[in-house]
């Protein structure tokens, strides 16, 4: 019998990207017998959630009030912990933008996690001066959520106040490097795979196969966002969207991606520190 394990997934307005998400996770996602739980606080401003998609959720949970742009991702996160079946030991938290071909990392950090007993929370290095752990994907140990209900009450530097959690509750994490680098430095203005806004953030990460972020700024839009996702699951998973050099496609994505470590860092100078969040 596989081993049980929760997917938490929020969402507001990507309904579109959701519909995606889901027929990745349920056609690639194998190892583990997954639960899937869909927050969603969209429902009050028109973002609905279709059927198709409905049919492929065992939780769907929606909120009637949406707390706003900086508390509406804790409060998803809050609301959504409770519903985790007791018999998963591990819970994948995910955006509802973020896709990832096959379960292969969710395996491998489960593993280690279960040798590593004091590792609660698995996910990439955030920022680069800070310690700051990504919500947008991570691993985390289901026993950890339960006992502290105030793990998701961020507002601000969500990243951050997740690093500091961890250190104050005197327990461990472990970066998915396969996930980073996750940014440029700012002062770096435009970059192959990266968005234009001022987050400079990578939104293909092909060692972990997987493809992130808003389609606002592909110029393609989510046409270019299935086409980047076939080229890193190196498969036309979306067929109407063929990818016929997925090899030399991944090789600009490694490269560029390696290259950005050549970027002047603070981390270089300076060892990073925890950011003294005033809530």
């Amino acid at each position: 019998m596989k081993r049980r394990v929760a997917i938490l997934i929020r969402v507001y307005d990507r309904i579109e990207d959701l519909k995606y998400n889901l027929q990745i996770i349920r056609r690639t996602w194998t190892e583990f017998d997954y639960h899937i739980i869909v927050i969603s606080n969209g429902y009050p401003d028109g973002y609905r959630i279709n059927a198709e998609s409905v049919s492929l959720i065992d939780n769907l949970i929606v909120l009637e009030h949406n707390a706003g742009h900086k508390k509406g991702n804790s409060q998803l996160l809050i609301e959504g912990q409770k519903y985790i079946p007791v018999d998963c030991d591990y819970t994948v938290i995910l955006e509802a933008d973020t896709w990832m071909y096959t379960d292969r990392t969710v395996k491998e950090y489960v593993e280690f996690m279960e040798e590593a007993s004091s590792v609660v929370w698995s996910s990439a290095d955030w920022y680069d001066k800070d310690y700051a752990l990504a919500v947008d994907f991570a691993v985390i140990k289901s026993d950890f959520i339960r006992q502290n209900p105030k793990l998701f009450d961020f507002e601000i530097y969500p990243e951050c106040y997740i690093a500091n959690y961890l250190r104050d509750a005197n327990v461990r994490f472990k970066w998915i490097t396969e996930n980073m680098p996750v940014h440029v430095p700012s002062y770096v203005s435009r970059y192959p795979y990266v968005d234009d806004s001022t987050q400079r953030r990578f939104y293909v990460f092909p060692k972990s196969k997987m493809v992130t972020h808003h389609i606002e700024f592909l110029k393609g839009g989510m046409p270019q966002k299935k086409r980047y996702f076939n080229t890193v699951a190196n498969y036309d998973f979306f067929e109407e969207e063929p990818v016929s050099n997925k090899g030399w496609e991944r090789f600009k994505m490694y490269f560029w991606t390696r290259l950005s470590y050549l970027f002047i860092k603070k981390s270089w100078f300076q060892k990073k520190y925890y950011r003294d969040i005033t809530q």
